[in-house]
């Protein structure tokens, strides 16, 4: 049976990144097997995320923009976002631009089949992989799927369906995407539109969705033809990529190391942001701190603040109940986050990168009563 250094379950974008993290650190020479049951081969996703200078993957950025628009209650026009940029990144080009370079590394193996069984034993952690079992020194795992049915958990989803289209007419800015779009129904959830342009006549259309469950594939096309004839002066247009996705927003606790050989990355490991379903730009975040310390200790254990990943994770929490239980329009919420603050200090915020005390200022900019009301039945929550 053979046995490596490190096993990557899961060759989606935490597992690549894990390893391409491990291929430019000391431990690059270590012996890495990635499993993952699909060829990693498609456009199957988009991520847009906001990032200060230059990121690992800055070469293969589809688009980058230095300004945003937000379409709120009583907001609409650009965002100073200061010294951030807003990035795009295609799935496809961070597929290939990350195998490619794995492929330099003869030590680093990949292999298509299916996780059967995981087990932490004294010697490392054991796995079958199709019928034949391995081992590693680590297992870093993005296959274990969380439990989102607790009743004494928030358990959100955002769901989404983009289309890339190209319009008859030159409609969109290519110098500003709008991030939030809230002119469309609510229809007592939280639902906005994306628009990415690529030029003036293409750009991705994205309808989003904060709840807990999803619609038919027909409400989704309704929605963003609608979007489209209302907000877009697009003339015809024609249709040539389509995406769809779904990411949990949930406060369920997901320990990164739930045995001693066997870490949890990604959404698996928690790396999700709770109250946003962001998750790009922290799991490279998360990855590196990984790394680093696996480098320097040989343990991969990220150290956590004793109060404030708890403080904020409770501020995700009351964010979720007070969505959940519709407790205040949440359009008028995110107006009045980007209404009386810097934008920039929101997604600082966001990034959880604000002391205690500019969370608290950002918390009493939205309404006071719905979170009040959310906070304690959080308390209550946890309590009993």
């Amino acid at each position: 049976m053979k046995k490596y250094d490190f096993i990557i379950a899961g060759g989606g974008m935490a597992g690549l990144s894990l390893a391409y993290h491990l291929t430019h650190s000391p431990l690059k020479d270590r012996s890495i097997l990635i499993i993952d049951k699909e060829i990693k081969n498609k456009n199957d996703r988009t991520w847009c995320f906001w990032e200060r200078g230059n990121g690992p993957f800055e070469s293969i950025l589809f688009r980058t923009w230095n300004t945003v628009d937000f379409f709120g209650t009583t907001l609409s026009g650009p965002l100073n976002i200061g010294d951030y940029q807003y990035k795009m990144l295609r799935g496809i080009d961070f597929y290939e631009y990350v195998q490619a370079h794995l492929a330099k590394f003869p030590n680093v193996e990949r292999r298509q089949g299916t996780i059967n069984r995981l087990k932490d034993t004294p010697d490392g952690a054991f796995l079958i992989v199709d019928d034949e079992p391995v081992m590693a020194n680590y297992v870093f795992d993005s296959t274990y799927a969380l439990n989102l049915t607790k009743p004494e958990r928030h358990n959100l989803l955002q769901h989404f369906k983009g289309w890339v289209i190209t319009t008859e007419k030159p409609c969109f800015d290519v110098n500003h995407p709008r991030i939030m779009d809230f002119r469309v129904a609510q229809e007592g959830d939280c639902r906005f539109l994306y628009v990415l342009p690529f030029d003036e006549k293409t750009a991705m259309v994205e309808y989003t969705i904060f709840n807990d469950h999803l619609l038919e594939a027909a409400d989704y096309e309704a929605a963003l033809r609608t979007y489209i004839a209302t907000h877009l002066d697009a003339g015809a247009y024609q249709i040539s990529e389509t995406e769809f996705g779904v990411i949990p927003m949930s406060d369920e606790p997901a320990p990164e190391n739930p045995a001693e050989h066997i870490v949890r990355i990604g959404t698996s490991g928690g790396y999700t942001k709770p109250s946003t379903g962001y998750t790009f730009q922290r799991t490279q975040r998360y990855l590196r701190e990984l790394v680093d310390l696996l480098a320097a200790t040989g343990r991969p254990e990220r150290r956590k603040s004793w109060f404030t990943k708890p403080f904020k994770g409770w501020l995700d929490s009351v964010l979720l109940n007070v969505l959940q239980n519709n407790r205040h329009p949440a359009d008028d919420i995110f107006t009045h986050l980007y209404q009386r603050n810097p934008p920039e200090d929101i997604l600082r915020f966001l990034d959880e990168d604000t002391s205690f005390w500019e969370d608290i200022r950002i918390m009493n900019s939205v309404p006071i009563a719905p979170f009040i009301a959310g906070a304690i039945d959080v308390m209550r929550k946890k309590i009993f």
